[in-house]
């Protein structure tokens, strides 16, 4: 039997591959499609990121003596992953390729298309890029109407006696430490200096191309700094175990002014195209507090965004897709206001999360959910169009983290697949969470008025709108029942100013 060609995406670049320990003497493919990276106008440092991270993993299995047949951007005539693939078959006459699973639906279904047209032979391998496996999770989460998240983490903690004590009970008595994790920030928080790496030659010569090819994208590669190889990658895991870890608990959820990383790891772009493995992680979070170096709620809520969340936004994405992403639980159909591509807005919060993300391609997990998230759903936007823009603008978007993210948690547009109630809050949270309201034009305690912060009008009156949908779901009686302490003549105002916000923002104002 012929070698197989390992074809490697660009969300693949770990030398971990099983495909590249079962078959050491295998040429591997590996293709910058023009024509994948221009399918979405991605953020230009996200750009950066996947082509530099791909030549150096190209680079480096070169170095270990690996042939590598590397189909690069500027290389005319093959301008997508078909022509090159044509090219490669003609040229080397190799047609049997062993491909680790993509990580996304719509990959894995163009794959199939191939062989027959081609006359290709593709043998896919598991990913084990993530700690799920798909089809098991989807023979649990298809029986349940809500496959809650908290029982899915428990299983995993134990599959994988990840802060479990020898009698096999959770570490320190209980599985989740969130109520710890929600202090609101202080003056006197003294934050490390966030970790950054030097772009190296290649980096550099990616920079300049992206700038050139891709530049009507948004953002820019100015300042580009996150870590493209492994060994980089592990130097920023073992920065923030050292200095931010500590106290990532105690602030996960806080936002500060000027500060978009605050005591979050930054490590989720790096964990997604396989610079990281997620245990590699885990395990080092989990050694710091064995050394007393760490608190056990900081580690604990680390451990559950990426043995929690990710392992689950993951196994969700792969048993309900192809569908789940036209999902639109309350019909919202509102584009998305001009400001979400210019930062350009009077209320502070927002403005100071877009225009982070437009500098850095990255905001942290409580500025997506509660801030652009909470915006967007008590404003009626679109959840496809949301779902769109954060493939667009984060380092970290991949189909299968953004999808269910948005449309589930973000925007509770499923239904109630992955989230029994919408994230939803008034001015009030974004207040207590953050100093974004000291220096903002409105008053994040008035509800209406001509200093109304927007997110009180917008929080009510979503309330009522949905009251009657509201009404049946116990984790919202307390917020639905609240509407009744509200004046008629008050709730008539947050209407019209609603109205009024609505269609200033369409406008483009």
């Amino acid at each position: 039997m012929p070698l197989p060609t390992l074809w490697i995406f660009e969300d693949q670049l770990s030398h971990q591959l099983s495909t590249l320990k079962k078959f050491p003497e295998s040429p591997v493919l590996m293709i910058e499609s023009d024509f994948a990276f221009r399918s979405v106008p991605y953020h230009k440092k996200r750009l950066v990121l996947l082509i530099a991270a791909m030549r150096h993993f190209r680079d480096e299995l070169m170095s270990s003596g690996r042939t590598v047949h590397y189909y690069p951007l500027q290389k005319k005539g093959y301008r997508d992953s078909l022509s090159a693939i044509r090219h490669y078959t003609r040229t080397t006459g190799g047609r049997l390729f062993q491909v680790v699973a993509p990580s996304e639906h719509h990959t894995q279904a163009w794959l199939m298309t191939l062989e027959e047209p081609l006359g290709m032979e593709i043998h896919f391998s598991p990913n084990e890029l993530f700690l799920t496996d798909r089809d098991e999770f989807g023979d649990w989460a298809r029986k349940l109407k809500s496959p809650v998240m908290e029982v899915f983490y428990r299983k995993m903690r134990v599959r994988h006696r990840v802060l479990i004590d020898d009698d096999g009970k959770p570490t320190g008595g209980q599985w989740n430490f969130d109520k710890l994790n929600r202090k609101p920030p202080k003056n006197s928080l003294l934050i490390p200096k966030p970790p950054s790496v030097d772009p190296d030659e290649i980096t550099r010569q990616v920079m300049t191309e992206v700038e050139q090819r891709f530049a009507d994208h948004p953002g820019s590669t100015e300042g580009f700094d996150y870590p493209v190889t492994h060994a980089a990658a592990v130097g920023e895991l073992n920065h923030f175990l050292k200095h931010r870890l500590p106290t990532f608990g105690d602030y996960e959820d806080a936002m500060v002014t000027g500060q978009p990383l605050l005591y979050h790891s930054r490590l989720s772009s790096a964990i997604n195209i396989g610079l990281l493995s997620p245990m590699q992680c885990i395990r080092g979070a989990e050694k710091r507090f064995g050394q007393k170096k760490a608190p056990l709620n900081a580690v604990e809520g680390f451990v559950r965004q990426i043995l929690g969340w990710r392992e689950y936004m993951y196994g969700i994405y792969w048993t309900f897709m192809p569908e789940y992403r036209t999902r639109n639980a309350r019909g919202q159909t509102r584009p998305l206001p001009d400001f979400f591509w210019t930062g350009q807005t009077q209320m502070n919060c927002l403005h100071h999360t877009l225009t982070d993300l437009l500098k850095n391609a990255y905001s942290h997990h409580i500025q997506r959910l509660m801030v652009i998230c909470n915006f967007a759903t008590l404003a009626g936007l679109s959840p496809q169009a949301v779902n769109d823009w954060f493939l667009q603008m984060y380092i970290d978007s991949h189909d299968w983290v953004v999808t269910p993210n948005v449309i589930g948690m973000g925007m509770n547009a499923d239904g109630g697949t992955c989230a029994t109630k919408p994230y939803v809050s008034s001015a009030a949270y974004i207040n207590r969470m953050s100093d974004y309201c000291h220096a903002c034009r409105y008053k994040p305690g008035e509800r209406t008025g001509p200093d109304a912060c927007p997110f009180n009008y917008l929080y009510w009156t979503f309330l009522e709108a949905n009251r009657a949908a509201f009404s049946k779901n116990p984790r919202m009686t307390m917020m639905t029942k609240n509407l009744d302490r509200i004046a008629s003549g008050e709730m008539q105002q947050m209407r019209e100013q609603r109205s009024q916000f609505v269609q200033l923002t369409r406008d483009g104002r």
